[in-house]
């Protein structure tokens, strides 16, 4: 009964092909169901001869995107490390899960846009978890004295993670919009994944 209708289509002019890809939408629709948990969102296509329809509703967030992105995949923690916070410089959400797999597949989003190059938010996540967990394995002498620390690169081996900011003025680098700039967030991040990711390897010493 109320609302607002948007209609648009590209220009030929301008655009080189003006076919929408039906499977393109989808999953960048499917990403937006999951970075705002509660949100749904329906995708039809009224095509001649091409009907298709999707509907998209994740009330567990980042812990639902989580488990779909890792589906199949064996899982080393079991319980997905989670946490949400409102901070000065912006809010912040973050889920974590290890797997057996090799490669790290981290996933950025700055106001639900996806910030594929990374930028302050994912340096922020990344010097703060290699700092927690180098300095837990200091303290349980997982480490010894005369080893070097673990690097970035071997505590990132096998990681699920989704790092989504809101920010009132975000600062993007380049048109695309794909590395954030913002100084503030390095800090920010760092701190609220360095409480939660100590607090979460104190209290669960198996994982």
């Amino acid at each position: 009964k109320t609302g607002t209708t948007i209609t648009f289509k590209a220009d030929a002019e301008i655009f080189p092909v003006t076919e929408y890809s039906y499977d393109t939408l989808r999953q960048r629709l499917r990403e937006l169901a999951f970075l705002n948990k509660g949100l749904h969102i329906t995708l039809i296509d009224e095509r001649e001869d091409q009907h298709k329809e999707d509907s998209f509703l994740y009330e567990g967030g980042l812990l639902s995107y989580i488990e779909y992105l890792n589906r199949g995949k064996e899982i080393l923690n079991q319980e997905i490390i989670y946490f949400e916070k409102e901070t000065p410089a912006c809010a912040i959400e973050v889920a974590i899960q290890y797997t057996d797999a090799y490669n790290e597949n981290v996933h950025s989003f700055a106001n639900n846009i996806n910030t594929t190059e990374g930028g302050m938010h994912v340096n922020g996540f990344k010097t703060a978890l290699t700092r927690c967990v180098n300095n837990y394995a200091r303290k349980y002498s997982l480490i010894k004295e005369n080893e070097e620390n673990l690097s970035g690169e071997d505590i990132r081996e096998g990681i699920t993670a989704i790092i989504s900011i809101k920010i009132k003025n975000p600062e993007f680098e380049g048109q695309t919009k794909t590395k954030l700039g913002n100084p503030e967030v390095r800090g920010a991040v760092d701190q609220v994944i360095g409480e939660h990711v100590s607090a979460y390897l104190e209290e669960h010493p198996q994982d």
